[in-house]
């Protein structure tokens, strides 16, 4: 079995084709009763050390202990609040850190 053209694009289609040795004709086979558990809200990902989707509080060690909190597109420490924009949590399928106000990643 091949990846045409070895292309990584969704829908690419399958094709029979000579052993050439290329990624694009490699596989992993994985028996149905031996695949690890998918991970759900809650789950600790051992990968990046965090609950998956569980609330948290980014909050700064400077003195006065200000929670990081979302205000338009920017990211600002503010004394807490109670409001969504000083909650966040981790997304597992992107990897990211969220707010909970709007569901904005937490980008550098």
């Amino acid at each position: 079995m091949d990846v045409s053209g070895g292309s990584d694009t969704e829908n690419r289609n399958i094709i029979m084709y000579n052993k050439h040795g290329r990624i694009n004709q490699q596989w992993n086979l994985i028996y149905v009763d031996e695949m690890p558990k998918a991970l759900g809200k809650g789950d600790f990902d051992p990968e990046f050390g965090m609950k998956i989707e569980m609330d948290f509080h980014i909050i700064s060690r400077l003195n006065s202990k200000r929670y990081l909190d979302r205000v338009g597109y920017d990211v600002v420490i503010k004394t807490p609040n109670d409001r969504n924009t000083q909650i966040w949590y981790y997304h597992y399928k992107t990897r990211t850190i969220r707010n909970k106000y709007q569901n904005y990643a937490l980008e550098i």
